[in-house]
């Protein structure tokens, strides 16, 4: 007795249909109707077929043309919803280690849902670069730090275009992240203030091996770098780490110049841009 299987697309035409039709989906087919159903956004759908995918893995990098939170999320649930039924699967047994979201502008209903989903307490890595998060309330990601501080090496949020407010609501959890091996705050908006807070509560970071920090907006006259400031506050910046803890490979870097498109970089000497030399 062979099952008789209608089309990709009039199964996606109607959801209910589709829904109460994975019981019965041969596996052979879970791709091409996964396939379908991600690049026409039917969110329900894509949740439901993660929870019962029937295969080691799922890849959706090639799918994602277009960056999608309402997508991820659907990702996301689909194996939490797995993970309590205890379907027995690679993908399912065990929870993300890794989530890039890159080159995105967030809602903040978008970050609020990051902060409860299970699935990603003990993620190794998360990197938002180039997502922006001016305006938004942190208080959402600060949650998902705390949970994660524990398992968490790699944080990568260069670009997202933070103030001092928002780095100063993440302190309580970043100073927790003893795990790290990198972090990159890179072109985000901190005065020596905040930068100066941050690196006065990385004690416990014993396991830190790159660190890349904006330099202070101290340094600028007019949205350009002044030599002598730059050199003179990251120079600050690297004797109070220093008193703390040694650094191994660390850097201050200035925002792009706009006459020769370069950074000026403080590493253990200062190197400026083509401008100055």
């Amino acid at each position: 007795m062979s099952i008789q299987t209608p089309p990709t697309r009039s199964l996606l035409r109607n959801e209910a249909m589709a829904m109460s039709y994975l019981g019965e989906l041969p596996a052979v087919l879970f791709p091409e109707v996964f396939k379908e159903a991600f690049a026409r956004r039917h969110i329900n759908i894509v949740k439901e077929m993660v929870a019962v995918w029937p295969f080691p893995r799922i890849a959706v990098g090639a799918l994602m043309e277009t960056p999608n939170l309402e997508i991820y999320k659907a990702l996301l649930d689909g194996v939490d919803m797995g993970l309590k039924e205890e379907f027995q699967h690679r993908f399912l047994m065990t929870r993300l280690e890794t989530l890039s979201i890159t080159n995105y502008i967030t809602s903040q209903r978008d970050l609020n849902s990051l902060s409860c989903c299970e699935s990603l307490f003990q993620l190794k890595h998360l990197d938002l670069r180039g997502t922006v998060l001016y305006s938004l309330d942190l208080m959402p990601l600060r949650a998902l730090l705390h949970k994660v501080e524990d398992t968490l090496e790699i944080l990568q949020l260069e670009g997202c275009r933070m103030i001092d407010s928002q780095l100063n609501a993440l302190l309580p959890a970043l100073r927790q992240c003893s795990q790290l091996t990198k972090i990159n705050l890179y072109k985000n908006d901190f005065s020596m203030h905040i930068l100066m807070a941050l690196l006065q509560h990385t004690d416990n970071w014993n396991k830190i091996v790159v660190e890349q920090y904006p330099a202070p907006l101290e340094c600028y006259e007019l949205s350009h770098v002044s030599r002598e400031r730059f050199s003179q506050l990251c120079s600050q910046l690297m004797a109070t780490l220093r008193a703390i803890r040694q650094p191994k490979n660390i850097a201050f870097a200035s925002k792009m110049c706009q006459r020769c498109a370069k950074h000026c970089v403080y590493t253990q000497v200062t190197r400026l841009c083509r401008c100055w030399h």
